[in-house]
């Protein structure tokens, strides 16, 4: 079996931003990659960002449908959902990491779900927490 890898929100954003030409072609190459081989994982936090980013906050946001196509393509990833025993890792995270609530959230999920690795370009490339490889894929 493949090892499992989590995506910050920032990938999915790039992967669906046409003003970071750069970046929009290594994020689709990673969410097709995951896509094909059943290991991606995401968060529905992850996905409230992408949301909020894509439709708002981006030099050419998306139409709705398209964003909401986008989210259906998602869901063939394992989603992470938002519970109590998460919140409460995210704060041990947070405590041991004194990263952010909402990064210490992003660890929390990919931990829970048993990821070897995290692409984001938020936290410490090549950093190492809790036997996850922190991974910045635009560098």
């Amino acid at each position: 079996m493949n090892d499992k890898y989590f995506f910050d929100t920032n990938i999915l954003v790039y992967a669906n931003d046409s003003s970071e030409k750069e970046k929009q072609k290594i994020a689709r190459a990673l969410v097709k990659d995951s896509l094909h081989k059943q290991n991606g994982v995401i968060s529905v936090q992850v996905l409230s960002e992408f949301w909020v980013t894509v439709t708002r906050k981006i030099k050419n946001p998306l139409p709705i449908a398209i964003a909401e196509k986008e989210t259906e393509l998602f869901q063939l990833m394992e989603i992470v959902n938002l519970d109590y025993l998460l919140f409460k890792e995210a704060l041990r995270f947070q405590r041991l990491t004194h990263v952010s609530y909402w990064d210490s959230l992003i660890l929390a999920a990919s931990y829970s779900s048993g990821c070897k690795k995290i692409y984001t370009e938020d936290l410490n490339h090549g950093q190492t927490i809790s036997n996850m490889e922190l991974c910045n894929p635009f560098l």
